[in-house]
């Protein structure tokens, strides 16, 4: 699986994390139902992956993506759309929303 972060969403991926102050922190990127498009992408950080998890890494940053989400995010690229969101290029996305938050494979 690839997955690939901008220079600047990696180091605010690692703000973020310091902020939070998780010990040992991995993101765990993962595609759940819900937006006007049908999918949208859920970034949250965990101590530890699942035993079903793919790990990858970009930039510093330890990624965990259930087995599910894998068919959906590979080649993904994210980059920050502003101070509080980020922006996600999914070459498996058919259809977007205007917002880019939902889409659907």
């Amino acid at each position: 699986m690839q997955l690939r972060f901008t220079e600047r969403a990696a180091e605010a991926v690692r703000a973020r994390a310091r902020e939070a102050d998780v010990p040992g922190w991995l993101l765990r990127v993962a595609v759940v139902s819900g937006g006007c498009s049908g999918l949208t992408y859920e970034l949250y950080f965990v101590p530890e992956p699942n035993a079903a998890d793919e790990l990858v890494e970009s930039l510093g940053v330890r990624v965990a993506v259930d087995a599910a989400s894998v068919r959906m995010l590979d080649g993904i690229e994210i980059d920050i759309a502003d101070a509080r969101s980020f922006r996600f290029s999914n070459p498996l996305a058919r259809r977007a929303c205007s917002c880019g938050a939902s889409f659907e494979v």
